[in-house]
Formats: C-alpha cells, structure tokens, sequence
C-alpha cells in the first residue's frame, strides 16, 4: 500500500465500531492481565483464542494486539507501587520504580513508566511501518532453501537461548516439529502417526496443545499459592494527579535516552530469541552507562524507569517484522499471536502481506492506537489503580482455569480430545517440574508446517547446490554463529544443572523420537523427510542428556530446587476433565471451581458452593449467551 493509504485508513479502528470495541475490551484486559502478577501476555492470548473462532478476521486480530500492546504497560503498576514485577520484562524496572515509590514519588515513577511505555508502542509501531517493505523485499528474493534456514535459524535461537542446558531447547524445538507432522501429509495424502484414531488425521489442535503445555500448568501452580493482601489503599495514597504529569514530563526531559532505548528496543524485537526482558535490561544497562552520576541507580533514578519500559513496549513493533513479512515468530508470545491468527485463517509472510495490506496496515495503527490511548486510559484510572494492580491471583485462577478449558473443548466431541488435553497437560506440567523450556517446543510446532514445506520444496525442486547461493551461506553461517556461541556460553553456564528426573524425561524422549525416526521410514520421501529429520536429531540430542547424567552420576537431588508437583491440584483437573462427558461444560467448570475453593484454598462449604456458581454463571454469560454456544451438552 502506498503512504497516501497507510495514512487514510489510520481512523478505521475508530469508525469501526466493533473495531473500536474490540480494542477497548482488548486494552482492559491487558492492562488487569499486565497488573496482575503471574498472568502476563501469554495467559491473556490463552484466555482470548477460545473466542476467536466466532470473529471476523479484523475483528480478533484488533482484540488479540490491543491486548498483547499494553501489556508491558500495566505490568508497571505492581513492579513500582509493590516490587513485585508483573512479568519478567518489567523485573528491571523495579530496581528504581519500587524505591521511588517508597521515598513518595509513586504517581511521578508511574506517569514515567506511562509516557515511556507510550512513546516506546509508537515508536516501535513507526519503525514497523518504515521497515516492513524492507523486509517484504527481502522476502520476495528468498527461495524455499533460504526459508528453510529461516525457520532453522529461528527455532535454534529460540532454543538455545531458552534456560538451562541448549540440548533441553533443541530438543524441545525437535519435539515441535514431530508434533506438527502428526495427522495427513497434504503433499502426499500420507497419514502420519494417527495410530488408527480418525482423530488424529487433522493432527493436533493448536488450541488443545497451547492450553496443555502452558496454560493449565501455570494455572495450577499460581491456584497453590496464596498471595499476602498488600494495603492497595495505601500504595495508591501518593498517586496524585500532580506527580503523574510531573514523571511524563520526566520523558521529555530525558528524551534522548528515551529515543536510543526505542531503537534499542527495536533492535531487540527483530532479533530471534530475544524477548521483552533482554530488551529491559539492555534498556537499562544503557541508561546506567551513559548516566552522568552511576550511584543514584537502584536508589530511586527516574531513568531507570524510563529506560527499560521504553525498549520493552518498542521491541513489540520490531517483533512483527519477520513474523509479517517471514511468517518467522521472534518469540513464544509471538508464536502464539501466529496461532491466534491462524485460528482467524489469517495467513503469516508472504501470503499476508501480498494478498491482504489492510491487515497488514491494521496490525501497525492497532500497535500505536493501542500505546496512545492507554496512557488516556491509565490517566482515567489512576484514583483506583492501586486496587488494580494486586488482585488475588489464587482466587483468579481456577476462574481463568475454567474458561480456557470450556473454551477449548466446547466445540469438541468425544473423549479424545479430553484425552489429548490432559496428557499435553501432564507434559506440560513435567516440563514446568523439570524446568525445561515449553516454549521451543510451541515455536517448533507453529513453524514446522513452513519448515516442512520448504524442506519438501528444496529436496524436489532444487538440487541441494541451492545452498551455495550467496544468501543461503549468508543465513547458513549466521545459524552456525548462534548455534556454537550458544552452545559456549549456554552450555557453560547450565553445566551440572541436570537431574535424575531429567535424565528419565530425557530417556523417555529419546525412545520416542528413535520409534518416531523408525516408523517415517515407511512413508514416501515427501513425507519422511520432516519426521525423520526431527526424530534422528530428537533423539541424538536426548541421547547426549542421557550420557551426561550418566557420566557425571548425578544425585536424584540437583544442586538446585525442583518445583513440586501439584499432584492434588492435578487429580482435581482429572475429576473436572472427567465429569464434562456427562455434566456438560458449564455443571463441571462450576463443580471444579467449588471443589478447587473447598480442597486448596480451604474455603468453607457456603463460599465454595458460591465461587462454583459464579463460575458457572461467567461461563454462561460468555460462552452460552454471548457466544451461543452448547454448555449443556454431554457425551
């Protein structure tokens, strides 16, 4: 689209009426999920897939980005009024926003967190609007060997920049992409490890394989634990008016660092692997070495409030540049933008950008409308805001837990996808205990239909000198860099972190993707080749973790704290999971929220009854009368 067009259709999200409410209902819910500690994007995108099924296009896109743009924003509010950060990208803003809370200046830390959070949404939605037909062009000259190397390149940064040991991400990312080969080869109508079920020739659900492997279990670690009640009207006393415009004036002040930490944070959000809270303390790191007196950081520097929430906000608009025009997710939160989308039937790269620019251009003014329009909204709820930013998040849990199941299995039939939901989520929780990256696992999945295609077209349309071009070695070395500093530094610094349940963890997958290897060799080369490409090297990399437990003999007990397992939390999601063949949807998620209340949050027998029926009654408004959907029905 020509610049005459991008700038016409600015006002679209706002004579749109649904367009307009979807972003406001999309800025709200980000905002409280930003406030509230231990949610964060990724719950928030959890929450609002099940109810993209039923939208128009442009309709769930708005929703799903005005909700993941302020994110950052409203993750501020408990880092500076309480020191508890609301994600790990705004961990680097407690180190001056809390001090300055306490010596009084709450309202002047948080109107400088909102302007810079502000600018840096615009300034990263700018960049995205002056760089994206940089990176279309680029797109267009590349060929299925270089699109490889791309989602190559991107699943090993993701992987081996993930914590712990970078055999753990790699093979987490291996395992990705097995998954994603289950269900029919549409190149050759093969089926691919169905095991005789009908259910499985569609492959895995998107939505059933999210919940499973993040959803459901940090559901069930945040229910266990009971948060402290902090005074929200005291922390909220010094929220004046006065000192808010005073911190956004700080901004101006310091404009020249808030400018480099913008680009800074762009940077960040075009490189693989490098997320919000790499682009935070780099943000930071600058403000700390350029600042003229280094001594007054961590005591109260309004510049280090400013710094880190400037490059966490601009790094969401360098993000979408090679998700847009590559179809390449930087990240795990952007890998499950692609799945939101993909719900939509909104294609990523290439066939986005050439067969629908208003989209395209939606997707920019969403970033920057969004970023604009929550310091209005921030400046609206100030009075309030410290009763905002500490809710219960033991009590909200079981809540979300239950509309992110319902939403997830209403539309399903059978046992099966009960099923298949409940063992994701017993991996889901096995990886969470073990401590083992879910994330290369998801971004595995997602981009293994690109990488797969691409795979088939270089082995039948190219011969393998496609990979002499010069843009192929360009990305061919640039993968070998990430992969042996990765493995340098990553390896050095995770050395003895293994333990002898993750040696067993380890094992286990190495017998599957050696089984997986051996069966995709009965398939044609077509469909083979994924499969078994993901399955030799699976298992070539767990077998490395085996050997290292083996050889180091390491104790049942690591130098390092295991997280416990829930396993009462988990018999109750079993026994929920269990009654929805024959309660239906809505008496199970109200049985389940009750029962959660009365067994973990020791709740009397009057109050548990009545969390299930507020339960059921959320469910029923949303799901039955909003979105007309069946929460009666049984098996």
């Amino acid at each position: 689209m020509s610049l005459p067009d991008i700038l016409s259709s600015a006002v679209t999200v706002f004579i749109d009426p649904a367009l307009f409410g979807a972003m406001l209902i999309g800025m709200t819910i980000g905002m409280v999920f930003g406030a509230a500690p231990g949610l964060g994007a990724k719950m928030g995108i959890l929450l609002l897939m099940p109810m993209l099924f039923s939208m128009e296009p442009a309709i769930g896109l708005v929703l799903i980005l005005s909700m993941h743009a302020v994110i950052h924003t409203g993750g501020s509010i408990p880092s500076i009024l309480f020191g508890v950060p609301g994600g790990a990208a705004e961990a680097a803003t407690v180190l001056d926003g809390f001090p300055l809370a306490k010596s009084g200046r709450a309202a002047e830390a948080l109107g400088a967190s909102m302007a810079a959070s502000g600018i840096g949404g615009i300034g990263g939605a700018i960049a995205y609007f002056l760089l994206l037909p940089v990176f279309t062009a680029i797109g267009r000259q590349l060929g299925a060997p270089e699109y490889l190397l791309l989602a190559l390149i991107g699943l090993s940064a993701v992987s081996t920049l993930s914590h712990g040991s970078p055999f753990k991400g790699l093979a987490m990312a291996a395992l990705g992409l097995l998954a994603g080969t289950m269900g029919m080869d549409h190149a050759t109508g093969t089926p691919r490890f169905v095991f005789g079920q009908l259910a499985l020739w569609d492959g895995l659900d998107i939505l059933i394989l999210v919940a499973g492997l993040f959803a459901i279990p940090e559901l069930l670690d945040l229910a266990r634990h009971k948060t402290s009640r902090l005074n929200a009207r005291d922390a909220a006393t010094g929220c004046t008016y006065g000192g808010l415009f005073r911190g956004m004036a700080e901004t101006w002040r310091h404009r020249w660092l808030t400018l480099r930490t913008t680009f800074i944070g762009i940077v960040i959000g075009m490189t693989p692997g490098l997320g919000a809270e790499i682009a935070s303390w780099l943000g930071y790191g600058h403000a700390v070495q350029f600042a003229k007196d280094k001594s007054r950081f961590g005591h109260g520097a309004i510049e280090g409030v400013i710094a880190p929430e400037t490059a966490n906000n601009s790094k969401e608009g360098g993000a979408f540049l090679p998700t847009v025009a590559f179809g390449l997710p930087s990240t795990a939160t952007m890998a499950l933008i692609m799945a939101a989308f993909a719900i939509l039937g909104i294609p990523m790269g290439p066939m986005l950008t050439d067969n629908h620019p208003d989209l395209v251009v939606l997707i920019g003014w969403t970033i920057l409308w969004s970023n604009l329009i929550a310091v209005l909204f921030f400046i609206a709820v100030l009075p309030v805001v410290g009763r905002l930013a500490y809710l219960r998040i033991d009590i909200l849990a079981p809540i979300i837990m239950a509309v992110v199941i319902t939403g997830t299995l209403i539309e399903q039939t059978g046992w099966w996808p009960i099923g298949t939901l409940f063992a994701i989520s017993l991996l889901g929780c096995a990886l969470a205990t073990l401590d083992w990256p879910r994330a290369p696992f998801l971004l595995g999945f997602i981009m293994g239909q690109l990488a797969e295609i691409n795979l088939v077209k270089t082995i039948t349309l190219y011969d393998w000198g496609a990979l002499a071009r010069w843009p192929s070695l360009v990305l061919i070395a640039a993968l070998a860099v990430i992969l042996l500093a990765a493995f340098k530094w990553r390896s050095s610094a995770a050395r003895g972190n293994l333990s002898t349940g993750e040696g067993v963890l380890a094992g286990i997958l190495c017998l599957v993707f050696a089984a997986a290897a051996a069966i995709s060799l009965g398939y044609p080369l077509e469909a083979r080749a994924m499969p078994l490409l993901a399955g030799v090297a699976g298992a070539l990399l767990t077998a490395t973790l085996v050997l290292k437990c083996v050889t180091a003999a390491i104790k049942t007990k690591a130098d390092r704290g295991v997280r416990p397992v829930p396993w009462r939390a988990i018999s109750i999601l079993a026994l929920y999971m269990g009654l929805i063949p024959f309660g239906g949807m809505l008496a199970a998620g109200g049985l389940y929220a009750g029962l959660h209340a009365y067994v973990e949050q020791r709740s009397t027998p009057v109050r548990a009854i009545l969390v299930g029926g507020t339960v059921a009654v959320v469910l029923w408004l949303l799901f039955g009368l909003w979105l007309r959907l069946p929460l009666f029905d049984r098996l």
